[in-house]
């Protein structure tokens, strides 16, 4: 495998060198030694959807250089120079130029540079395809003179083109990645001949006119011959015409003896020979003339030789007439409206000497015309001219009419050329009143301060179209409009016939009661209309929302909350949405009413509620964590019925309340007895703890001891050194109340008794604070022998 590998390189390094020694189709020098290749040919644009889109936007736009009519001697080598543009005027690389050539002449070549086989290649004489180029080449036509050097910048590319035969090539240059097609074509067209002729042109002229034909010789070419120069003229065909030699200083004509179809002219001292080819008879069509330069002897013996051959068209064409006059079928009375007369020659020469008249029916009035007319004839014509309408054009003339009553009129337009071309046409306008019509949409009960949707719909009823309406609203004065202007002006314009416009305005109920919105219409002719009146009520919404709850709740205890809304306003609510927002020191425990508990709180999704009605709803709370203020917020939206119409914006209100989240205390009670067996006559210490393992303080504890007969009280003392306790009654011990017990504290009282008597001896311990409705016992017994 590795001797085979090792083979293979050595081919490829035989071959390149075989290449590099001239082992090749191509005759070039190093280092331009690559061959050319074959030539691939590519689609312009991309396979698929992509190829009826605008596959590339940045190209926008071709031109060539030169891009204007070029006159080249027979033989030159022309350089085109195309270039393709992104819109911001940017030569872009890379992009494909087609060169399509037409008429005489060839590519000699094309753009072939680049070293990818999808470059540009020549695929014939009358065809190349080319690519803007990525860098800057200069094309020296491989001479030594700078003067002659083709530049091509970045996003350029070229062709060559030349002829030896005398005629025009034209050439188009296509971009196919340019999508608009107005801007991926440039045309070049180039003129070929002797540089030392100049031969007359192709031309249009009037038939039954005259046109004359002239052949320079230039001075250089009149200087090298010696005997100088003669031009033939040679009827080819056509219809009939006449070649008539021009005489004047200089010049010599004579006739060949062929009639009139054929004139010889000697050069005159500007080098000129001119020959006049008249029609005696107008008649349309295209003669072919021949042209034939004769270089005559220097000694003056023979006829001399033809130098130069061209042939050249001289088309006859006669004047054209066309009118068209275009109005409405139909006008409004007093209402102005257009009429255009327009003019056309589609001929290829001008047309002359144009008058216009125009009569209008008794019906019609002028208001004004462009261009105003000239005169007017006693009987009401108006008489318009121009000079010319030139070939393959037109004139217009826009008139401004007016109907001055109802009923039928009519317009009547006669033109005439100076050819004696006539046209006539007649056009036939019903006159008929216009009609207005407008209509108010307006919600029939509203609430106050709402913003009122008012429509206005104005129609145009009749036949015509209605020019300049204005539409004025009026509203009263318990609704307003951001702008302070009574009534509000509107423009609605032209309206054609059977088109409605509708107008929206918006007005502020600012007044309780009811009131009026009207409208009137104007437009020109007069016109007029009134829409029926709107009638708009005005009530008062008023609703409220509270919630009712205690002033506080102890921990983990439970509460109820009540929320009542209430309908205090003068419109019924059609539906309403409650959200109480509870406090994460809160618990919703319980829901009434359908409602629906969730993360903050509980919703209800209320029915209809009548004016003066009102609805309670009620939530179980439990407190959850301790907090001073727990705050509730009742939040309703409410959507107010106002008959098919639903209030825009819902109404919102809401209401708050606070809750204080308290602890409870949790009192426990120790009474600590002496250990043993005691004897009549000894002292006896006891203990009572008194422990606060809740989440509030506890107060106001108060300890009260209860003694057998068998001891006698000596001395107690309480937690605090002020605290001793007292002797009420037999047997009863009392401590000096407490003020209070905090959370997690535990009071400690302390007694000493003398036992006196034997037998068993008890002590019972009882706590009593402020949130005790029952006391804490505790009880213990003691033996006690005989001495």
């Amino acid at each position: 495998m590795i001797a085979r590998a090792i083979r293979r390189h050595i081919g490829g390094l035989v071959l390149l060198l075989a290449a590099v020694l001239g082992c090749s189709y191509n005759p070039g020098y190093f280092p331009h030694i690559l061959p050319g290749g074959p030539i691939i040919h590519n689609h312009a644009k991309p396979a698929g959807w992509g190829y009826y889109h605008n596959f590339d936007p940045k190209a926008y736009k071709v031109e060539v250089t030169p891009s204007d009519q070029i006159q080249a001697p027979l033989g030159a080598a022309i350089v085109l120079v195309g270039t393709v543009f992104d819109k911001e005027g940017q030569p872009r690389r890379s992009r494909r130029i087609e060169w399509l050539l037409e008429g005489v002449g060839t590519i000699v070549e094309a753009d072939e540079s680049g070293i990818y086989p999808g470059r540009g290649y020549k695929v014939d004489s009358r065809y190349a395809v080319t690519y803007t180029n990525y860098r800057t080449h200069t094309i020296t036509r491989g001479n030594d003179d700078p003067s002659d050097d083709v530049v091509i910048a970045p996003g350029q590319t070229w062709c060559v083109v030349s002829s030896s035969i005398p005629g025009e090539t034209v050439v188009t240059a296509y971009a196919p990645e340019v999508f608009a097609w107005s801007n991926s074509r440039a045309v070049v067209r180039i003129q070929w001949g002797d540089g030392r002729f100049q031969f007359p042109s192709a031309a249009v002229v009037r038939s039954g006119g005259e046109w004359t034909l002239t052949t320079r010789v230039l001075p250089e070419a009149e200087a090298a011959a010696g005997g100088g120069y003669r031009v033939r003229y040679r009827l080819l065909d056509g219809p009939p015409a006449e070649l008539v030699a021009r005489s004047g200083s200089g010049t010599t004509a004579s006739r060949t003896g062929s009639g009139s179809r054929e004139a010889e002219v000697f050069t005159d001292a500007e080098g000129r020979a001119a020959v006049r080819l008249v029609q005696m008879q107008p008649q349309p069509g295209k003669s072919r003339i021949a042209i034939e330069i004769v270089q005559l002897p220097s000694d003056g013996q023979g006829s001399g030789k033809v130098v130069a051959r061209r042939e050249t068209i001289v088309e006859w064409a006669a004047p054209d007439l066309g009118l068209t006059v275009r109005t409405p079928a139909t006008a409004g009375v007093q209402v102005p409206f257009a009429a255009t007369v327009v003019l056309d020659n589609a001929a290829a020469v001008d047309s002359q000497n144009i008058t216009v008249q125009v009569r209008l029916s008794p019906g019609l009035s002028l208001l004004r015309s462009e261009p105003p007319p000239l005169r007017v004839e006693p009987d009401g014509t108006l008489a318009f001219a121009w000079d010319k309408i030139p070939a393959r054009g037109q004139q217009q003339l826009q008139l401004q009419l007016q109907g001055k009553q109802s009923g039928s009129a009519s317009l009547e337009v006669y033109a005439r050329s100076g050819e004696g071309l006539e046209a006539r046409q007649r056009k036939n306008i019903v006159l008929e009143t216009g009609r207005l019509h407008a209509v108010i949409e307006a919600p029939a009960l509203a609430i106050l301060g709402e913003r009122l949707p008012v429509r206005l719909a104005v129609t145009n009823a009749g036949p015509t179209p209605i020019e300049n309406a204005t539409a004025w609203l009026h509203y009263e004065a318990g609704l307003a409009h951001p702008t302070p202007d009574r009534p509000l002006e509107i423009p609605v314009g032209h309206l054609d016939p059977g088109q409605t416009r509708t107008l929206d305005v918006s007005l502020i109920a600012q007044q309780t009661g009811q009131w009026q919105v009207r409208a009137a219409v104007t437009a020109d002719g007069q016109l007029s209309c009134s829409a029926p009146p709107a009638t708009i009520e005005v009530r008062q919404a008023n609703l409220t929302v509270s919630i009712h709850s205690p002033a506080m709740v102890y921990l983990h205890q439970e509460c109820v909350a009540t929320i009542t809304l209430s309908n205090r306003g003068e419109v019924a609510i059609d539906r309403a949405t409650l959200r109480l927002l509870v406090p994460p020191e809160l618990q919703v425990a319980a829901v009434d009413h359908a409602g629906r508990a969730g993360a903050a709180g509980v919703e209800w999704n209320l029915a209809a509620l009548a004016p003066n009605e009102q609805r309670t709803l009620a939530v179980r709370l439990r407190g959850a964590r301790l907090s001073e203020r727990a705050v509730l917020t009742a939040v309703v939206l409410a959507e107010f019925g106002l008959g098919q119409r639903t209030h825009a914006e819902p109404l919102q209100v809401r209401s708050e309340a606070a809750i204080a989240v308290i602890g409870v205390p949790v009192l426990s009670l120790e009474l600590i007895a002496p250990t043993g067996v005691f004897s009549a006559g000894d002292r006896l210490s006891y203990h009572v703890r008194v422990r606060n393992s809740g989440s509030l303080t506890a107060r106001d504890l108060s300890v009260r001891l209860h003694l057998s007969e068998h001891l006698r009280f000596l001395m107690g003392r309480g937690p605090q050194p002020q605290m001793a306790a007292s002797l009420e009654g037999e047997g009863q011990v009392l401590f000096p109340p407490l003020a209070e017990l905090k959370t997690g504290e535990a009071a400690i009282y302390r007694l000493e008794v003398q036992a006196v008597r034997a037998g068993d001896a008890r002590i019972q311990a009882q706590v009593r604070a402020q949130h005790l409705q029952r006391p804490l016992i505790e009880e213990q017994t003691t033996t006690i022998t005989p001495r």
